[in-house]
């Protein structure tokens, strides 16, 4: 059974809005609840992120993607997945050992790269996904 998509959508979403509000509490908005939010969405990130880095693994390795997918949009889409989960639990230490007292300019590089990888994984997945349906 193929739970790549369903745990990536998880992943994602939970990603996608943690960062964004790493971002907001970072520059506007300077309240704790949002560094919270921020931060209990990255604490599920991270065990869905490498949940979801196993099973794209494990369906990467069947032979009917391994026919079908093209390599310009799997080997992306599987280093960034990859790289993503790796960043996602690495940013997650120090968030949680500083908590909202990190440098500012540090939070706003963690929010930018965390959403240029999100967006990285998600635009590739896409793609692939276009190609099997």
């Amino acid at each position: 059974m193929n739970y790549h998509p369903l745990i990536i959508y998880f992943a994602v979403g939970a990603l996608v809005s943690s960062y964004l509000a790493y971002f907001l509490h970072f520059t506007f908005i300077r309240r704790s609840f949002v560094f919270y939010y921020a931060l209990t969405n990255h604490a599920i990130s991270v065990l869905f992120s490498i949940l979801a880095v196993l099973t794209g693994l494990s369906v990467a390795g069947t032979q009917y993607v391994q026919q079908k997918a093209p390599f310009i949009f799997l080997f992306p889409h599987k280093w960034l997945g990859i790289g993503l989960a790796a960043y996602t639990l690495i940013t997650f230490i120090p968030l949680w050992i500083k908590q909202a007292d990190i440098n500012r300019k540090i939070g706003i590089a963690f929010s930018f790269i965390g959403l240029s990888l999100s967006l990285g994984v998600l635009i590739f997945g896409w793609l692939l996904r276009l190609i099997f349906f």
